[in-house]
C-alpha cells in the first residue's frame, strides 16, 4: 500500500468515525468527579448528592448562566438568553414548579445571594450553570458546531444537589429539534444554516443534560396555584429573535424584569394612542408582576372595553384569583373559553380553582381539556402540568384515571424524542 492510499484510507476512516459518533445515542455516566470525555461517542456526565430527594423540591428557578465561550464566536446571538429559554422549556417534564424567567431577572437585580433570591421568589432551589463551549470549526470535509454546558442545582443552604455536563457536537450532521425545542421557538429564530445548527445543538445539549435530573412526583394543588404563571399572548412570548436583537421597548423591558419602567413607557405611549389594547394588556401583566392585583383588574377591564379578547379575560381571571375571588375568576375564564375553546390557560387555571373548592370531577374535565388544548398549541409545559393534576385526582376516581392515562399517552407520543434520530445538514464550507 502506498503512502497516498494509506493517507486516503486514514482520512476516510476518520470521517466515517466522526459521522457515526454524531448520530449515536450518548452515554450517560454517573461520576464522582467530572473530567473531559475521551470517548469517541458522546458522553453526558452527572452526579447526585446523597441528600437529594426530588420530592422535597417543589420549585426550581433558573438562575445565572455564565458564558465562558469565545466571545468572537456567534456574536449575533445572545447565548445566555437562548440557553436559559431552552432550559425553561426542557425543565417542564420534570414536574417541578418553575418561575418565569423575567420574574427571576427582576428579583436577581435586587438580590445579591442565592439564598436571598430563593427567599424573594419563595422557591426551593436554583438551577445555575456555565456555557463551556460555543463554537463552529470548519475542516476540509466537514463542519462541527459544538455547544458545551455545565449545570448544577443548589438548595436554600447552597448545597449542590445535582450536577451535569455535556458537549453536543454536530460534526457533519445533527439530531433534529425535539418537540419541546420546536415549541420554544428556537427553530423559527434561525436565519441561516450555521445558526440553525447552533440552535439545534442548544436544544440537544440542554435536553441531554436535564435528562439526568431526577423528576419529582410530589405535585400538589396548592403549589400549582401558588406558582401559576401570569397570562400572555402568542405575540408576547419572548422568542429567540427578540433575544438576538435587543431594543428599548415596553415588551423588552418587561422581558428583562423592568416592570416599573415598562409601565412608565406604556403610559407615555398611551397618551398618543389611547386605544392600544395590546399595550394596556402588557401594562396589566406588569402590574401583576408587581403584585398590584387591584390595579391590574382595572387595567384588564380597560383593555376589554376596547376589545373582547380571550387573553385579556385570562388576565382578568388571574387577577381575581390572586384577590381571592374565585367566582369572578371562574366567570372570566369561562368567558375566555367561549371565545377560544382551545384556551389551555383558562382550562388549567379553572381546574385549579375548582379542585381547591373540592369540585374534583369538574376540575378533572377542565384539566383534561387543558392538556389536550396544550398539545394542540405545542405547549408541553402546560400539558405536563395538566397531567400532573389529573394524576393527583385519579387516586380517588377511576374515571379520572382513564383521562390521566390517555393524556399521558398523548404527551409521550408527541414529545418523546430519541437520540438516535438523525439527519444530515448540508454545510457550506466555502464561506460564502
Amino acid at each position: 500500500m502506498t503512502f497516498k492510499q494509506f493517507f486516503y484510507n486514514f482520512i476516510k476512516t476518520m470521517l466515517l468515525t466522526l459521522l457515526l459518533s454524531s448520530c449515536q445515542t450518548p452515554k450517560y455516566s454517573k461520576v464522582k468527579s467530572f473530567s473531559k470525555s475521551k470517548n469517541i461517542l458522546p458522553e453526558v456526565q452527572y452526579s447526585l448528592s446523597e441528600n437529594f430527594n426530588p420530592n422535597n423540591i417543589n420549585c426550581i428557578a433558573i438562575g445565572k448562566i455564565k458564558d465562558n465561550s469565545n466571545v468572537n464566536e456567534y456574536k449575533s446571538l445572545d447565548k445566555v438568553s437562548l440557553i436559559r429559554h431552552a432550559i425553561y422549556g426542557h425543565l417542564s417534564p420534570k414536574n417541578y414548579q418553575d418561575i418565569e424567567l423575567h420574574k427571576v431577572a427582576f428579583v436577581m437585580k435586587s438580590s445579591n445571594t442565592n439564598q436571598l433570591i430563593l427567599k424573594n421568589l419563595d422557591c426551593d432551589a436554583l438551577l445555575e450553570g456555565t456555557i463551556t463551549e460555543f463554537k463552529n470549526d470548519f475542516y476540509v470535509a466537514y463542519s462541527s458546531t459544538n455547544v458545551g454546558l455545565s449545570l448544577f442545582l443548589k438548595d436554600k443552604n447552597n448545597q449542590v444537589l445535582w450536577k451535569s455536563s455535556h458537549t453536543a457536537k454536530s460534526r457533519a450532521g445533527s439530531i433534529p429539534f425535539s418537540p419541546i425545542g420546536l415549541a420554544t421557538g428556537l427553530f423559527s429564530a434561525s436565519s441561516n444554516t450555521e445558526e440553525e445548527v447552533a440552535f439545534q445543538m442548544i436544544d440537544t445539549v440542554v435536553r441531554r443534560v436535564l435528562k439526568t435530573l431526577p423528576e419529582t412526583t410530589n405535585v400538589e394543588n396548592k403549589n400549582q396555584l401558588k406558582y401559576a404563571v401570569i397570562p400572555e399572548t402568542k405575540s408576547s412570548k419572548t422568542s429567540s429573535k427578540k433575544v438576538i436583537k435587543k431594543q428599548k421597548s415596553p415588551s423588552v423591558l418587561f422581558a428583562s424584569g423592568q416592570y416599573g419602567q415598562a409601565i412608565e413607557l406604556i403610559n407615555i405611549n398611551l397618551k398618543s394612542n389611547v386605544d392600544n389594547h395590546k399595550l394596556i394588556f402588557l401594562k396589566g401583566r406588569s402590574q401583576l408582576m408587581l403584585n398590584q392585583h387591584e390595579k391590574a383588574v382595572s387595567t384588564f377591564l380597560d383593555a376589554l372595553a376596547i376589545k373582547m379578547d380571550s387573553d385579556y379575560l385570562n388576565g382578568l381571571g388571574y387577577a381575581y384569583s390572586k384577590l381571592k375571588q374565585p367566582n369572578k375568576a371562574l366567570a372570566a375564564y369561562n368567558k375566555a373559553i367561549l371565545i377560544n375553546n382551545k384556551n389551555s390557560y383558562a382550562y388549567f387555571n379553572s381546574g385549579l380553582l375548582l379542585e381547591n373548592e373540592g369540585n374534583v370531577k369538574r376540575a378533572a374535565d377542565y384539566f383534561y381539556s387543558a392538556g389536550t388544548s396544550s398539545l394542540l398549541n405545542k405547549d408541553f409545559l402546560k400539558a405536563n402540568n395538566s397531567h400532573d393534576a389529573l394524576e393527583r385526582l385519579s387516586k380517588s376516581e377511576s374515571v379520572i384515571l382513564e383521562k390521566s392515562n390517555k393524556l399521558g399517552s398523548l404527551i409521550k407520543e408527541l414529545s418523546d424524542d430519541k437520540d438516535d434520530d438523525f439527519k444530515i445538514i448540508k454545510i457550506n464550507t466555502n464561506g460564502d
